[in-house]
């Protein structure tokens, strides 16, 4: 994946998923998507999805996989992450 697909993609989830958590990860997400830092606006996302058990699509979970293996981060949070189909 190119860096500007990454970003473009980070932009992309993070717009679609961070309606669906808490306001108590929400703001940190949104902040850290506006100020550029993708990678921290990613594994929060990730982490507030699995803690709060949200429930998403395969696609979503997909893309967010892209996501975590291009940051060369660990998949425990997003392997708990349940999917609606």
């Amino acid at each position: 994946m190119e860096v500007n697909d990454y970003y473009w993609r980070s932009r992309q989830i993070t717009d679609q998923l961070a309606p669906k958590i808490s306001p108590n990860h929400r703001p940190f997400v949104l902040a850290a998507a506006g100020a550029g830092a993708w990678d921290l606006a990613i594994t929060e996302l990730v982490g507030a999805l699995s803690e709060e058990d949200v429930v998403i699509t395969t696609a979503e979970k997909d893309a967010l996989r892209e996501l975590i293996e291009y940051l060369e981060k660990p998949l425990t949070y997003l392997e708990q992450i349940r999917t609606s189909d």
